[in-house]
């Protein structure tokens, strides 16, 4: 599949659960104000990511799920890794240059 070129540093919206989010809070060493910014969109919580601070977040999910012995906990990280992965398999950013 192609994917979409889009120009470098565009930010994307990313919808996460609250569960979803909380769960990255709690156990992964991503930045402690992330989601802060985050803008409530029906049930879920809009961030807008560009797909460099995504490859980033899914960094830290995977690092996390890779490492847990809780397999639930695992499975719900692997499950937000799987959702973040949808934008690097569909956008490409365009070089800087």
């Amino acid at each position: 599949m192609k994917r979409k070129k889009i120009p470098y540093g565009t930010k994307l919206p990313v919808l996460l659960t609250p569960q979803e989010l909380n769960l990255i809070k709690e156990n992964t060493f991503c930045d402690p104000d992330f989601g802060k910014m985050g803008v409530v969109e029906g049930k879920n919580i809009k961030i807008m990511m560009n797909l460099d601070d995504i490859e980033e977040l899914q960094g830290h999910v995977a690092a996390e799920a890779n490492h847990s012995e809780n397999h639930k906990l695992q499975k719900e990280l692997d499950k937000i890794f799987t959702k973040l992965q949808v934008f690097l398999d569909t956008y490409d950013d365009q070089d800087e240059a």
